[in-house]
Parts: C-alpha cells; structure tokens; sequence
C-alpha cells in the first residue's frame, strides 16, 4: 500500500489504513456523520456481471479488508433491497446496527442480514403501504419502521437512527438508487471510493448514483482528502464542501 495523498493529518503505516480511526470530524449535533462506500470498475458500473448480481469479484481482498474496517468503524450501515438480495452473505459486526430500505417488503428473511446479528440490530425502513403480510413476516426478524407514504423517507431514516439507536456515524453501502437518495437529501459528508482496474461498459448497468439525477445548481462539491494505491487498485476518499 502507497501513501499517494493523505490530509486527513492520519500518519500510521499505509497498511493500517481505517484499522482504528478514519479521522473523522465530530458528527452534526442534529444527525449522525455519513459517508458512504463503493467499490466501482473505471468506467463506473458496481457489478462485472449481469443486472442483479453482486459486486462479487469487483474488489481485490485489500478493497475487501478497507471495507469490513469501516463497517468497524460505524455504528450502523444502511443497505438497499437489491443490494441485500443481490449478496447472499453478508459479514457484518454482529453488535453493529444493519438497516435495509425496501419499497415493497419484498426481502428473504432467512438471510444473513437478519439472522447473523445481535438481537434488535436488524432494522427495516417501509413505507406505509407495505403490504401487511410482509410486514409481519418482517417484524419477525427485524424491527420495522414505516416512514414516508409510496417511498421511504431518506431524511426520517437519518432521525430514527439518531435519536432511537444513537447512530453518530452512519456507513451507506448502496446501492446506487439508495446512494441517490441520500446525495439528493445532501446528507452525503464523505465518500469512499475504490476504483478497480477493470472496465465493463453496459448503460443499463448500476453506477455509484443512479437514481433520477440532480439538477445542475444542486450537484454537491467534495475534495479529495486521501489516495492510496494498491497494486494496480485506487483507493479514494472525498469530505463534502460546504
């Protein structure tokens, strides 16, 4: 691992990168502090497969590490549906705070998202139209939340997990229609992002945001604080400027 930018004022070894500390500043008073995490190909797309697959494949075992060191580092990540269905596993912290956003409930509750986690740790946030069957189903492996009417509230998410799980430091791991979300809500304060030496091409494929875009006087401006190489794999971390 090759130091390329760092100025965060973090001075360890390279190959302790986001081991114990990210640097980061003290959390809104109002919200947790929220930064996100992608691994992406050069030319932007999340998958090297098919619509639906994993990231599987995407990242070298380093971006693998970096990753489960900042979920180490939050007190609860924030998921999509798709992103959940898409990976069969999924190795979180037992004791860290997991929540996944649905639309329509729509979720295997025998996954490891629910049943690899602390008790009260699996939390969904539904509209309150979601069917009441899922809901139940729902509520047996999970807490439910229903925020917002036809689609979740990103911004009430946020509050939730402050004021009832004292979330500070929030990690959104995706995908890019969740990503959007938050970007368009502007509670985006930092970025990770990993560029892996591979291009697959496809505009139908997912990238970091998707969603319906921003319009041109709202997309948010960010600075690259840090850049780290590894082998042929960048790593790349961005602070939102406000």
């Amino acid at each position: 691992m090759i130091r390329l930018i760092d100025r965060t004022g973090w001075q360890g070894e390279p190959e302790q990168l986001y081991r114990e500390t990210a640097s980061f500043p003290a959390p809104p008073p109002d919200r947790p502090y929220i930064f996100t995490n992608t691994v992406s190909t050069l030319d932007g797309k999340l998958i090297l497969g098919d619509v639906g697959s994993s990231a599987a494949g995407l990242g070298s075992p380093m971006d693998q590490q970096l990753m489960h060191r900042l979920e180490a580092l939050a007190d609860a990540v924030v998921i999509g549906s798709s992103t959940l269905r898409a990976d069969k596993h999924m190795n979180y912290p037992p004791n860290l705070y997991r929540a996944v956003v649905t639309t329509g409930g729509d979720l295997p509750t025998d996954h490891d998202f629910f049943q690899k986690c602390e008790d009260g740790r699996a939390l969904v946030f539904a509209p309150k139209h979601i069917p009441p069957d899922k809901k139940l189903a729902l509520e047996r492996v999970a807490t439910v939340h229903l925020v917002g009417e036809t689609r979740v509230t990103i911004p009430e998410v946020v509050r939730i997990l402050h004021t009832h799980y004292e979330v500070r430091y929030l990690l959104v791991e995706g995908g890019g229609s969740l990503n959007f979300y938050f970007f368009e809500a502007d509670l985006v304060d930092e970025i990770f992002l990993t560029l892996a030496p591979r291009v697959k091409g496809g505009a139908h494929l997912p990238t970091m945001v998707d969603g319906a875009g921003l319009p041109r006087e709202q997309a948010p401006r960010y600075a690259l604080i840090s850049a780290y190489l590894h082998e042929s794999e960048l790593f790349l971390r961005y602070r939102r400027v406000r």
